[in-house]
């Protein structure tokens, strides 16, 4: 019995001494204002490879690693910060449009829908970023899509600031390529 209450008491001291744990957000980047024609789009779930959809920050590692930082997560899951972040680029960008998350509260109908399908998102061993993915346009009554790789990569770094702002970066410039489809 002695043992057992040594060990809990030694467990819940060891988390007292632990690092702070610290959260991070995928941040809306500004881009060029393209005006919209009045759409309303639906930006649907982000889909994320699972190896990408972790709590923790990415690290810095080679292909074959999944790497991520102890004490430094996103502030809610990988998805849902990136679906959050493309509505506020893509609403900066088409200020004409109205931009909502397709299944969120406002259950307004669009007009046409923004999907994604991440493939790469994280840094390399050298602390490159690369992201690639697949982004699709379509309107809701028709299989008429619009349908378009992305890739684009910027230095990250080895910090979990660097990587959260590379990360930023690199999501506003596919909120670009979105908006370029949409409004063409």
């Amino acid at each position: 019995m002695q043992r057992r209450y040594l060990m809990l008491a030694t467990l819940a001291l060891s988390g007292c001494v632990g690092a702070k744990l610290r959260s991070y957000q995928v941040a809306m980047v500004p881009g060029a204002v393209r005006g919209g024609n009045g759409q309303r789009i639906g930006v649907r779930t982000i889909g994320v490879p699972g190896a990408l959809a972790q709590s923790s920050l990415p690290m810095p590692g080679t292909a074959y690693q999944a790497n991520s930082f102890a004490n430094d997560q996103w502030a809610a899951p990988l998805p849902t910060l990136l679906q959050t972040t493309m509505v506020q680029n893509l609403a900066q960008r088409l200020p004409g449009d109205t931009v909502l998350a397709s299944g969120g509260t406002i259950g307004a109908a669009p007009d046409v829908f923004v999907e994604i399908n991440i493939l790469a998102f994280s840094p390399d061993a050298s602390g490159n970023i690369t992201l690639q993915a697949q982004l699709a346009v379509r309107p809701v009554n028709t299989q008429d899509w619009k349908l378009q790789t992305f890739r684009a990569s910027a230095a990250g770094g080895s910090t979990p600031d660097g990587i959260a702002a590379a990360m930023s970066t690199l999501w506003g410039q596919a909120a670009d390529a979105v908006a370029g489809m949409l409004a063409g």
